[in-house]
Formats: C-alpha cells, sequence, structure tokens
C-alpha cells in the first residue's frame, strides 16, 4: 500500500491522485506499443487505487525495491504519472500528441517553436501547488526558463560570452577554456583543472550488438578489441586526458563506486586472466594508467598532484592493458583468420561498422573516432560514420549496429538493482524489434540468475553487495561493453545575471540540468542584484 502525497495540483487544477498513479501503471501495462510494457507485466500482478491517495500495488513476488526502480535514482525513472482525466480519453496514448501538457511539476509550456529550436516554459501562478512546490515550499526566482537551440558550437561559445545564455547543457574541454578566458563570468564545475566532473554516471565507450551473432557474440571477439586499443592515447583524443577512467561494462565508475566497491574488485582484477590457446595467458588489468596520464600532463604544463587518492579520483584505477599479440591471439580463438595482413571472418575479409551520435555527446563521438584509429593500427578493417538522433535511437533499441558509441551504463548507489535489471535475458527481443530490455542483447544466464536473486533481496543487506560484485565479475569476463571514460561533464554557466549555481565548492546538486532533479536545482538560482 502506498500513500499518496496530498496538496499536489495539475497545472489545469485538477488534483494528482491515485486515479492518476494506478491508470499510469495500468496504461502502460495495458499497451504492448509502450516499451516498458513486458517489464512491468513480469513484476505487477495489478495496481488500483483503493481511495483518493492510496495506491494497493501486488506484485507477482518479493520486490523490496519498489520505491529505487520506480522513483528516481540517475537521470529520470520508469514510472511518469499522467493525468488520469486526459490521457483516458484515448485508445492507445502512444499516438497522442501531447502539444500542450499538463504537468504536475513548477513551469508550464508557455509557447515553442514547431521546428523545435526552443521551448519557453513560464513559472505556474500556483507553483506552490507543483511537486517540487509541495516538497521544497520554495518558489524559483525565474518566472520564466528558456531552452533554446543555439546552433553549432562556434554560435554556442558566442551566446554564451555575449551573456546571451546563462547555462550550455556541455562542451568540451577547448570549448570551456577558450569562454572563460573571454568572459570571467563563465565557470564550470571546477574553477581550474581539469575544469569538469567525472561523476556522470554513464560512462562512455564501445557498445557491441550481441545480437548480431558471430563474432560480436563471442567473448574472445570483444577481448580482442579491448587488448588492440591504447587507452592512454585513447583519453589524449577524447579530452586531452581529462576524465576518469571507466573500463567496466554496465557499471560506471563513479566516485560512490570507487568508495563503495573500488578495492574489492582490484583485488579481484589482479588475479584475473583469459587463457589463450597458445599456451600463454592474458592479463587485462592495468592499474598504472593514473601514474602515466598524470605524467604526460605535468609534461604539458598542468600542476597535477602526486597523491594516490587524488589521482584515483581525477583519472581512474586502471584501463584494460593495451596487448597487440594477446589481441591477435584473442580474435583468432573467435574464429577470425589473419592471411596476407588481412582479417577474415567465415572466408570473407572482415569489415567493422562502427557509429556514433553526430553533433552531440561529443566524449562518446570522440571515443568512437579515437578507437576507430586505434583498431585500423592495429590492422582491422573498418567504417565509421555518424548518425542522426532518430536514426541513432532506432538503431541502438533495435541492435541495428555492430559496434557504436552508445552508454548503456551507469551507477550511483550501492543497490544495483535499477542499473541491470534492463540486462536480465529474458527480457531481450529478437534483433529488429523494441523492448523493455537492453538493445545489446546480451543473454548471459549467469548474470541474469543474478539479477533475478537480487530482485527479491533486501537492497540495505550484505548480500545485494555480494551479489553486485558477482554481477560485475561475470559481466567483466563476458565483456559486452568497453568503457573508456565516465561521463565527463563540462558544463559551463554564466553569473551575469544568475548565481548559486551547483559546483564542486557548492555541491547541493550537480550539474545535470537536462535530468529530473533541474526543477529543484532552478528553485535555488538566485538572481543578480
Amino acid at each position: 500500500t502506498v500513500p499518496i502525497r496530498k496538496g499536489i495540483k495539475w497545472s489545469d487544477g485538477e488534483d494528482l491522485t491515485a486515479k492518476d498513479v494506478a491508470f499510469t501503471f495500468n496504461m502502460i501495462m495495458g499497451n504492448k506499443n509502450i516499451s516498458q510494457c513486458d517489464y512491468y507485466n513480469s513484476v505487477f500482478e495489478s495496481v488500483e487505487a483503493t481511495d483518493d491517495y492510496t495506491v494497493t500495488i501486488k506484485t507477482k513476488y518479493s520486490f523490496p525495491r519498489l520505491v529505487q526502480k520506480f522513483g528516481v535514482t540517475i537521470w529520470g525513472n520508469d514510472l511518469r504519472i499522467v493525468p488520469e482525466h486526459i490521457y483516458s480519453q484515448y485508445d492507445d496514448v502512444t499516438t497522442f500528441k501531447d502539444e500542450k501538457p499538463v504537468v504536475a511539476g513548477p513551469y508550464t509550456v508557455k509557447a515553442y517553436d514547431e521546428l523545435g529550436q526552443w521551448i519557453l516554459y513560464e513559472r505556474r501562478e500556483d507553483w506552490q501547488n507543483s511537486t517540487s512546490g509541495v516538497v521544497s515550499g520554495k518558489e524559483p526566482a525565474a518566472q520564466y526558463v528558456w531552452f533554446r537551440f543555439l546552433g553549432d558550437d562556434s554560435a554556442r561559445q558566442m551566446a554564451m560570452v555575449n551573456n546571451q545564455v546563462d547555462v550550455l547543457c556541455e562542451v568540451t574541454p577547448e570549448m570551456l577554456t577558450s569562454m572563460m578566458d573571454q568572459n570571467d563570468k563563465i565557470s564550470a564545475w571546477y574553477k581550474d583543472f581539469p575544469y569538469a566532473t567525472s561523476d556522470d554516471p554513464c560512462s562512455k565507450g564501445l557498445s557491441f550488438s550481441i545480437g548480431q551473432g558471430a563474432p560480436y557474440d563471442n567473448k574472445y571477439f570483444r577481448w580482442g578489441i579491448a587488448a588492440a586499443m591504447n587507452y592512454d592515447e585513447i583519453m589524449m583524443n577524447i579530452f586531452g586526458g581529462i576524465g576518469r577512467t571507466s573500463p567496466f561494462p554496465i557499471i560506471t565508475e563513479t566516485s560512490a563506486f570507487l568508495k563503495l566497491y573500488g578495492d574489492e574488485i582490484q583485488n579481484w582484477l589482479k588475479d584475473f586472466e583469459i587463457p589463450l590457446d597458445d599456451g600463454t595467458t592474458y592479463k587485462p588489468w592495468d592499474p598504472d594508467y593514473a601514474t602515466r596520464m598524470a605524467e604526460t600532463l605535468r609534461g604539458q604544463g598542468y600542476d597535477i598532484p602526486d597523491d594516490e587518492a587524488t589521482l584515483t579520483d581525477m583519472f581512474g584505477i586502471g584501463v584494460w592493458k593495451y596487448d597487440p599479440d594477446a589481441a591477435t591471439e584473442l580474435l583468432k580463438m573467435a574464429g577470425l583468420e589473419l592471411k596476407d595482413g588481412k582479417w577474415y571472418f567465415d572466408g570473407k575479409e572482415f569489415t567493422i561498422a562502427l557509429s556514433y551520435l553526430a553533433d552531440t555527446e561529443a566524449q562518446a563521438g570522440r571515443g568512437v573516432q579515437a578507437a576507430y584509429d586505434q583498431l585500423t593500427k592495429f590492422g582491422l578493417n573498418c567504417t565509421i560514420e555518424s548518425q542522426s538522433s532518430s536514426t541513432w535511437n532506432t538503431n541502438g533499441s533495435t541492435g541495428n549496429y555492430q559496434i557504436a558509441g552508445y552508454w548503456p551504463t551507469g551507477f550511483i548507489t550501492e543497490d544495483v538493482y535499477s542499473q541491470i535489471n534492463g540486462w536480465d535475458g529474458d527480457l531481450i527481443v529478437p534483433l529488429g524489434q523494441n523492448g523493455s530490455g537492453q538493445g545489446t542483447r546480451w543473454n548471459n544466464q549467469e548474470a541474469t540468475d543474478i539479477i533475478h536473486k537480487l530482485a527479491e533481496t533486501d537492497p540495505s543487506s550484505p548480500d545485494a553487495h555480494k551479489l553486485a560484485l558477482q554481477f560485475l565479475e561475470v559481466a567483466i569476463e563476458d565483456l559486452p561493453f568497453i568503457g573508456f571514460q565516465s561521463g565527463v561533464k563540462c558544463v559551463p554557466t554564466n553569473s551575469t545575471y544568475w548565481t548559486n549555481y551547483p559546483t564542486a565548492d557548492n555541491a547541493y546538486n550537480g550539474p545535470w540540468w537536462w535530468w529530473s532533479c533541474f526543477k529543484y536545482i532552478v528553485n535555488e538560482l538566485k538572481p543578480v542584484e
């Protein structure tokens, strides 16, 4: 039984009640066109409003982390309550274009550009009846919030330097330092090097579409790709060495991860090895990256501390070991043949198609470009292309790619269920279809069994911690994703008109303007007097 907070109203004045909550659950469970449908039906037997402010939820099995999974743990959640009095008018809500949305948050859509260039939000007159108003009691100082597409990087820089914009979603380090040199009101998470936070929980690297079949479904192929790349060079090519490494699949090396699991996984990695067919072994863990990168950057004139804790926070605990000989043997173990300097598979010359999202997410795109350089240098034949967001999103969910710069990773809390449950092999749908599971289509029974067991385990128990470690070890052994770095976010702010932005020295929140927590950040912003 879940009580619903009283006093929240939709922006049209209707009360937000248990009926809206129950309707949303049942809407998702009853519509196969909604991607979460299968997952909801795997968890819930029934959801009903027993009175105006009480919802009774019956699950199909013990599910102790209802709040963690269906609340907000990273950027958003799997449950967004919709107004029953509006959505119930449509037989199939996936065809409903909600152009004048009725919302529970503190801002409503005032106007928008039909070409998608901007959206103007206006603070509700009854902001105190909104979700953040009821929870915090704070009135946002900004009457309007204007989200704009500013154009290419040059246009974005000029707008920020000329005080035409208060916050940019994210820029590259070289863009940031250029803007800071031109306008002393511009800053980021840190005032000085490395400027950016490395605690965005979505690590960037290479995702394999395992659903494509051989050789992508072979762990030796994936480990061969990992061993073929020089990570020192990759990190320099991405953001000039700025950023904490995060080599692991699915779980991101945030500072929280390092605190909660860092020592244990490092101890396991020291002994982790892969036997090769030539009688040798590949020990893939390289713990010396932080020391090497610090020396490299000191050579460029940066003042890099030398204490181990700071170096770990800046550069991470390690990377996968660059070993071309091991890479060659691993690829052969996956069925590839090397003849006359060219790689073949199934008797045909083998080519890997690499792809990344165009015109945004520079860290991810540069990572794929750096991987292309590394793999072609190694001797693999590769192609590379950037894709529009619509093509990219569709290909990611349907598995229509080979190796791409997706970021199906995360880590915020010690309990990892919300991060890993989508990797349940039972949720996988055939290639070309959309489903509730991961587009990678990594079907590992041991990992799936751990997810099922974790779902019924007390999230605060030592057993949950042990299961999380077991899952990570299984994922590392199979390597469905090769991580490069945790999410490195250079998010510039301009204090000409507004102050009290979240920073490393004022860390009441992170600089996540594109997350659902923005409605609480905006409450803290103060106009310059």
